[in-house]
């Protein structure tokens, strides 16, 4: 059998099929693991319900320990399809994201808080507009992402949630912040490590993948993304840029 692959040329014209092949590959083991394994979390969240209807009243000195058992096992349930679907979009990010186009501020907002609506007691306002420019499914997903990042660390019912967007283009600064307990400054980058969150698991049911998912985007994108440090003593601002332009402002010569 002759390899034909050590003649010149024919290497290299193989090679750009095998990332392609690899990323297919890597879709179908994520749709697979993704798929079987919700499955079984959604079985762990209803069974609890069905034990609790057979096992019937309990003595009362037992009663609420069994109630509060069943109750944890549902929220580390719920945390693991959170999870889940959490690392599937993030390693989506590139790979099915929609074509390149330019959309309005308010308009991807609107899609991200149906992705990721606000619980009652939570407000949500904008402050300037204009127009982003990407993927627009991408666009949607770091948005909300960052909407659900911000009620999830909330340590209070009610909460203030603002975005501020200046510039003219083409690359716009944008400001996300929220008015929760804030983020110690010697955590402000080890926040956007993949899984990694600053509660413990028990009182949050966060999959930590928001802010990296958020990061993998803004980058994607040409921005960069951080903590900002502010003088307030509570709340937390995301200071990043994302390529775009406001017809309302005069674009800057470069």
């Amino acid at each position: 059998m002759i390899d034909d692959t050590s003649r010149p040329g024919v290497a290299s014209a193989a090679r750009p099929a095998q990332p392609a092949a690899a990323s297919a590959e890597l879709e179908e083991f994520l749709y697979i693991i993704t798929h079987d394994l919700r499955a079984a979390f959604r079985a762990f969240q209803t069974i609890p319900e069905w034990i609790e209807e057979d096992m019937g009243p309990l003595p009362p000195d037992r009663a609420a320990a069994v109630e509060a058992h069943l109750a944890m096992l549902m929220t580390q349930a719920r945390r693991c399809d959170r999870m889940l679907l959490d690392l599937r979009d993030y390693s989506r990010i590139g790979r099915r994201a929609d074509s390149l186009g330019e959309h309005p501020v308010d308009a991807v907002l609107s899609q991200a808080l149906i992705q990721s609506p606000l619980p009652r007691g939570f407000s949500f306002s904008i402050e300037g507009g204009g127009l982003l420019s990407g993927p627009g499914n991408e666009l949607v997903l770091l948005f909300a992402a960052l909407l659900s990042n911000a009620v999830k660390h909330h340590d209070r019912e009610n909460g203030r949630i603002t975005l501020k967007v200046s510039g003219a283009g083409p690359m716009r600064q944008l400001r996300f912040s929220d008015d929760g307990p804030g983020i110690p400054a010697q955590f402000h980058e080890a926040v956007f490590d993949p899984l990694r969150t600053l509660r413990p698991r028990d009182d949050c049911e966060g999959s930590g993948m928001g802010l990296p998912i958020a990061r993998k985007i803004v980058r994607r994108l040409g921005g960069e993304i951080a903590v900002a440090r502010t003088a307030a003593p509570r709340g937390t601002t995301l200071a990043f840029t994302l390529p775009g332009h406001d017809p309302a402002q005069p674009a800057r010569l470069n």
